[in-house]
């Protein structure tokens, strides 16, 4: 009973997630590198890279989500795992700035833009990979100018 209503989660997962495979679900980063702080500047560590928002430091893709509300994330457990928040080590204030951070459910600090967390794919390993651009409908770069 326990392996039929295992194998039953992960096609769910795997369904919703709109992957083919379970190493498309949760990525194949296995590095860690999704959890990028910034500087004891209070600043958020991003930067432009080819018309998109990505961070500062590895210079990946930042992507929102569409089921996320005003400083509030949606996504937790298993969406995290395909999905990384783009972490911060603690509040900031975001007096006259754009970005600003949010208290996860689990306690820790995540950035986002004008009130949207922000979040890595784990599927894009390199520079300027944007796989997750679209995913379900609810997942998108963020454009800079």
């Amino acid at each position: 009973m326990k392996k039929i209503l295992l194998s039953g989660c992960l096609i769910t997962v795997t369904a919703l997630s709109g992957c083919t495979t379970m190493s498309e679900v949760f990525g194949r980063d296995k590095t860690g590198t999704h959890d990028v702080h910034t500087t004891t500047n209070n600043r958020a560590p991003v930067s432009g890279l080819n018309g998109i928002l990505v961070d500062a430091n590895k210079k990946m893709t930042l992507y929102t989500y569409d089921k996320d509300t005003t400083n509030k994330s949606n996504c937790n457990a298993l969406c995290l795992a395909a999905w990384p928040a783009f972490l911060a080590p603690g509040p900031v204030d975001p007096t006259g700035s754009t970005y600003s951070t949010i208290k996860r459910d689990d306690g820790r600090y995540q950035w986002a833009m004008n009130g949207k967390p922000l979040y890595f794919y784990a599927n894009d390993t390199a520079v300027g990979d944007r796989h997750g651009d679209g995913k379900m409908g609810e997942w998108n770069v963020i454009p800079v100018r």
